[in-house]
């Protein structure tokens, strides 16, 4: 499972499923239902003190592909990145939604001047305290924060651009090309309709007595998977309810892309692809791939 840099929320709002101590169906019902595309959740998994300790975990553990993929993968998407791009002692690279660094540090190593942005403050602050090499480090939303200077090389990677709206996908492209020089290259990945949970539709239920993901005391998880066939969208939508009744939604969107809907997005904010692949190690995509890597050049 990986997990998105960003996702938008109302706000903490809280509600109750209890009524007069007894549980509220229609409630529950309401609160596990199918939203409109792109509506946000109540819950914000990258703010939130105890949730964002397990997300650092998971980035930090290195024999699962979870919050960030093992370490012999980072080597060797930063290898071929490096080579790909042409990049040399010197050259300006971004990595939008960093995490605690990982990519940002193997890619310093090759004498890039490497910036990282995201928006968990538990992760910045650990990159900021383990770094070894000059990285430049910013807490913030990649969407708006200020980012000084102009790069060579933009990066996102793990599947962060499939989890954001339209709106915010224009949004991010616009902001790239700003942050680009000219014939500067934007290294991203995705995932596409062929991958084996784009039209999965499920509910479960667990229930963890001790704390868990979620909460560091008891809840139930609730959750439900709904597929949005036309914009082929799937939505990963975790009602939490706790002990006393209090209950919270976190809503995880992800987008499946084709090559042509990717090239059409880029181009219309001037970039274009110059290659796709199986992913960011540059092995050749194939037909039916799950996710696919892509290399755009700013026109």
């Amino acid at each position: 499972m990986y997990f998105p840099t960003i996702i938008v929320t109302n706000g903490e709002i809280m509600v109750n499923v209890l009524e007069e101590g007894k549980l509220d169906l229609n409630r529950l019902k309401e609160l596990s239902s199918k939203p409109p595309l792109s509506e946000p959740g109540d819950g914000e998994i990258w703010t939130d003190e105890h949730i964002s300790e397990y997300l650092l975990r998971a980035h930090l553990d290195p024999e699962r592909d979870m919050a960030s993929r093992k370490n012999k993968t980072i080597k060797k998407f930063c290898e071929w990145i490096v080579s790909r791009c042409g990049l040399e002692e010197g050259s300006k690279v971004i990595d939008l939604g960093c995490g605690p660094g990982l990519y940002c540090s193997e890619l310093s190593r090759y004498g890039l001047e490497v910036t990282g942005v995201d928006f968990s403050k538990r992760s910045i602050e650990y990159a900021e305290e383990h770094r070894d090499t000059d990285i430049e480090l910013i807490h913030g939303n990649y969407l708006d924060v200020e980012i000084p200077g102009k790069y060579d090389t933009a990066l996102m990677i793990y599947y962060d651009f499939s989890v954001l709206s339209e709106e915010e996908q224009d949004q991010l492209l616009q902001r790239i090309n700003s942050l680009l020089k000219e014939d500067g290259y934007f290294v991203f990945d995705v995932l596409t309709p062929s991958h084996p949970e784009a039209d999965d539709e499920t509910t479960r239920w667990t229930v963890k007595e001790d704390g868990g993901f979620w909460c560091s005391h008891s809840y139930m998880e609730l959750l439900n998977r709904y597929y949005y066939p036309d914009e082929q969208v799937k939505l990963d939508q975790y009602l939490i309810i706790e002990k006393n009744g209090d209950a919270s939604v976190y809503r995880i969107w992800h987008r499946f892309f084709t090559p042509s809907q990717i090239s059409g997005s880029l181009k219309k904010h001037g970039f274009e692809v110059e290659d796709f692949y199986g992913d960011l190690t540059g092995k050749p995509i194939e037909s039916g791939a799950d996710a696919m890597g892509v290399v755009a050049r700013k026109s």
